[in-house]
């Protein structure tokens, strides 16, 4: 079975293949064949390489596995988020929840991401009592939701600010829908390192 030609280069990636190719690879090893690479240089001269079949079902299945646990975002994807309630009200809808289980997700599987920063906002339609309560609130909802997934409170800080830090002008329906959210904000902060105690004269043990 011919699986096509590909360009060769000098440099850390020699050559790239297209997903057909590699697909139709990946099957034949699976099917126990024993693919034939043959390289031409411009010398004439001729180099093979055979890829044999042997473990390699073990392998790629552990390399499949490997890759589902995959996280779908990366730290400077996931660490800033505005969660919105475009209702008006205070409770988590779906796609906020779905957001939030994202953040979740990362910071169970990077412990070294151990803060986290809650500023509620509100828009301007209320008086300005109200508005700081709602952005309260829902600066609140956001953190019983991680609560809930068992993020400790000790490393929420929580903010609200009503309607002082619009995004956009509350001029109509859909601004006024922007500016009603939380930002969340996720933080790496070294752990504080305690002075090693110094025993005093009284205590220290006397020697001869």
């Amino acid at each position: 079975m011919n699986l096509g030609s590909v360009r060769v280069s000098n440099g850390d990636i020699p050559f790239n293949t297209s997903q057909a190719q590699a697909g139709r690879l990946i099957t034949g090893l699976m099917d126990g064949r024993s693919p034939l690479i043959r390289h031409y240089n411009r010398d004439g001269g001729q180099m093979e390489i055979r890829l044999l079949p042997v473990k390699f079902s073990k392998a790629f299945s552990d390399y499949q596995a490997c890759t589902a646990k995959l996280l779908p975002m990366n730290f400077d994807q996931i660490k800033q988020a505005e969660i919105g309630f475009p209702g008006g009200g205070i409770e988590l809808d779906a796609a906020a929840k779905a957001r939030l289980d994202n953040m979740v997700a990362y910071l169970k599987a990077d412990p070294t991401v151990n803060r986290i920063e809650l500023d509620g906002h509100s828009d301007n339609s209320g008086n300005r009592l109200t508005n700081r309560d709602l952005s309260r609130r829902r600066a609140l909802a956001v953190m019983d939701y991680f609560k809930a997934q068992g993020v400790p409170e000790q490393q929420i800080t929580l903010r609200f600010h009503g309607e002082r830090y619009p995004l956009a002008p509350n001029t109509n329906n859909a601004n006024r829908a922007r500016n009603r959210r939380v930002n969340v904000h996720l933080e790496r902060v070294a752990p504080e390192e305690r002075p090693v105690p110094v025993a005093s004269s009284a205590s220290a043990a006397h020697t001869s």
